[in-house]
């Protein structure tokens, strides 16, 4: 995160510098960044709370009591569907993959090592269940940045991901019911839990942080609300449920979680408030990109060209190239998310394809196909937190299969 943070600021220089040979003053190209970073503002307040819930998860044994649950649903031929099906509830409900790569990941890699099932497939079964959550949770940061950047409505295109995204979800679920037929865990070690057992209170109570998370977006209750209440609910668990102090749930919601157990912490530690600020960060600088690049009209050059590819090839196809070529370069999705926005966006217009159309076609690429690069913060965090090489993305087969679908989807429905 530091080095591309320090790239991206590098770009942000390198920005001003060519503002100001353009003709335009220092001070007035530095007003366009802000006036960029002024429409994210709801955004980054968002992003700060996801942060905290987090972290308030963690210290209410929430992500352990789920986990803890699923596991005693393993049966040998049943481990990696398992698998998938956990890690696409949890990174549904927390709307984190690293998060949930970093905890029930490492949980599941554990179990399939000490079972004899190849971490190869377990990693990239894990990669597809935490991608799923990435790209359709309310709670994701970047289906709320979608939402926010194309002014659409967060649920609605929820709603939307979850539609466009059921056959590769379904994909899936037909793929690793064979593999896990195919290669059976051979037992599960009764060691990899017993250290949660002894740190938590598994109470059902410690669900309702994640029914919060659920049910309130059925009821199309504003996310901020929604995760303040899941926040509070978490609060309440971690006070009532595991005789946390107060000053130890403040700590968790600002600085991340901390377990006194080391076999513990080497797993759960993390989240809070500070563990946004990178991506906070990010976004920030990003936008100013596109302030600047609106102020100064270089944007217009690189649309035309851009519109041009479209024209050739088509609207999605050019998002393909256009977030592949992004996440390449920028090792984000971020970056994909706003060029995707701000050289595309004419061109839909231009069709009259409604934004909601618009803002799916970017979730449909710009947020799984990151994961493909191998020096993408997108592949490369969650293959580290995992213990594995390159070699798993080809069995992640949500993380393809969402673009691949769709634009076999998209030539379908224009064949006809």
């Amino acid at each position: 995160m530091q080095y591309i943070i320090g790239a991206l600021i590098i770009g942000y220089i390198i920005f001003i510098v060519l503002g100001v040979r353009m003709g335009h003053r220092p001070l007035a190209v530095m007003r366009m960044s802000l006036n960029g970073v002024r429409t994210t503002i709801a955004l980054l307040l968002v992003l700060l709370l996801i942060g905290i819930l987090t972290g308030t998860w963690r210290s209410a044994g929430t992500i352990v009591t789920i986990v803890w649950y699923g596991v005693q649903l393993i049966r040998p031929p049943l481990f990696l569907l398992i698998t998938f099906l956990l890690t696409c509830l949890l990174s549904y409900a927390l709307g984190t993959s690293f998060g949930v790569a970093g905890t029930a990941g490492v949980i599941f890699m554990t179990i399939a090592r000490s079972g004899g099932v190849d971490p190869i497939l377990t990693a990239g079964v894990v990669l597809s269940g935490i991608y799923f959550g990435d790209r359709t949770s309310p709670a994701s940061s970047t289906a709320f940045t979608v939402a926010a950047l194309t002014g659409t409505d967060l649920y609605t295109n929820v709603k939307n991901m979850l539609r466009t995204g059921f056959i590769p979800w379904l994909l899936c679920l037909v793929f690793y019911t064979y593999l896990s037929v195919t290669h059976p865990v051979s037992s599960i070690d009764p060691n990899v839990l017993r250290a949660f057992e002894d740190t938590f209170s598994l109470s059902p109570w410690t669900l309702l942080p994640a029914a919060v998370i659920l049910i309130f977006p059925l009821l199309k209750i504003h996310i901020a609300v929604t995760l303040s209440a899941s926040i509070a609910a978490a609060g309440a668990a971690a006070l009532t449920v595991q005789h946390v102090p107060v000053t130890e749930l403040l700590r968790a919601a600002i600085l991340g979680y901390a377990s006194p157990d080391p076999a513990v912490a080497g797993i759960l530690n993390g989240g809070g408030l500070l563990s946004m600020l990178s991506t906070v960060v990010i976004i920030t600088i990003a936008c100013s990109y596109t302030g600047i690049l609106d102020g100064t009209g270089m944007i217009r050059t690189v649309q035309a060209r851009i519109e041009r590819l479209a024209a050739r090839i088509g609207l999605f196809p050019a998002m393909i190239l256009l977030c592949l070529a992004s996440a390449s370069v920028f090792c984000n999705q971020i970056m994909g998310i706003l060029l995707s926005r701000d050289l595309l966006r004419s061109s839909y217009e231009k069709q009259g394809i409604p934004k909601e159309s618009f803002a799916l076609d970017i979730e449909n690429t710009a947020i799984t196909l990151p994961a493909l690069i191998p020096w993408c913060i997108l592949c490369s965090v969650p293959l580290a937190l995992l213990g594995v090489s390159y070699a798993a993305v080809p069995f992640a087969v949500y993380v393809y299969a969402v673009p691949l679908v769709n634009l076999a989807a998209k030539r379908l429905q224009k064949n006809r």
